[in-house]
């Protein structure tokens, strides 16, 4: 079972910046909301350890690694998306950081997804995931 970790570099009024690693090695970086008390589609979720589990997403229509067992919150799931607006309470992935329309955001984030993805790829659906701050 691998372990996946998001360390949250940058975090600001507006968005949280990670890095998203896979057993020790970086595989993309992150984007969330910023810290909005742990409300569901606005905040990014508590730093904590939790099980990571591969599971089908109806509303994007492909298997998604989910982020089971955060208190108050369902369907955390990391997926393709470059702002806040895009994330719906979820971390999204991106190759670097930038700015989109005048807002924090990670791009590229296709590619970084499907790196992901493949880092993934070999395990069982299950994992453990470790999210914390620098």
């Amino acid at each position: 079972m691998p372990l996946v970790e998001l360390i949250r570099v940058e975090q600001t009024d507006k968005a949280t910046i990670g890095v998203l690693k896979v057993e020790g090695q970086v595989i993309c970086w992150t984007l969330e909301e910023p810290w909005k008390d742990n409300q569901e589609d606005v905040s990014c979720i508590p730093a904590g350890e939790y099980e990571f589990k591969l599971e089908h997403s109806p509303s994007k229509g492909r298997k998604l690694w989910t982020i089971k067992g955060v208190p108050l919150r369902s369907y955390v799931r990391i997926h393709i998306g470059n702002t806040v607006d895009d994330t719906e309470g979820c971390p999204l992935t991106g190759s670097f950081p930038g700015k989109l329309n005048g807002k924090r955001a990670v791009l590229s984030s296709t590619q970084a997804f499907n790196k992901f993805m493949e880092a993934m790829t070999g395990w069982s659906d299950k994992a453990r995931i470790v999210i914390k701050s620098v």
